[in-house]
């Protein structure tokens, strides 16, 4: 073959690196705040120790979709499956065909353009929602973290 390519070394920079975290850190805690960051990093679907070395490294993770949100999520994703379906057809078609179909090229045009912008979006919207909560290790992302840190 041609394009024969050595793979190996992809594989092993595509490994992350393994992280031992084997320093302790005590604090002192209400049995208030205790339920409060047992059900905040419930509510995120971390461990308590990821939620506390999160927060602590000035990072603020989000809380998971409720079902009501998670449903919503779904249909939304649908629809821009729908629409993507739909560009996709249109792109496949012959401008005469394109001008048959919806009579006045300009509209058409016009509207593909929105529908290509709407669909980016929404792609955009899922792709951050269904982004576990993390943090780089051994980082600080500003991008990530609160305003405040």
């Amino acid at each position: 073959m041609v394009h024969e390519e050595d793979t190996s070394n992809q594989k092993q920079e595509q490994k992350k690196p393994v992280i031992r975290r084997d320093k302790v850190v005590v604090t002192k805690v209400t049995e208030q705040e205790l339920s409060q960051i047992k059900s905040t990093a419930e509510q995120c679907g971390m461990t308590r120790s990821d939620f506390i070395r999160a927060r602590a490294l000035g990072y603020k993770p989000r809380q998971r979709l409720s079902d009501r949100e998670l449903d919503g999520l779904r249909q939304l994703a649908a629809c821009r499956t729908d629409m993507v379906n739909f560009a996709n057809a249109l792109h496949g078609l012959s401008d005469n065909e394109k001008i048959r179909l919806f009579r006045h090229e300009e509209t058409m045009l016009e509207w593909y353009e929105k529908v290509a912008h709407v669909t980016n979006h929404v792609a955009d919207f899922l792709q951050s929602t269904q982004t576990a909560n993390s943090y780089p290790a051994g980082t600080t992302n500003q991008e990530t973290k609160e305003d405040d840190a």
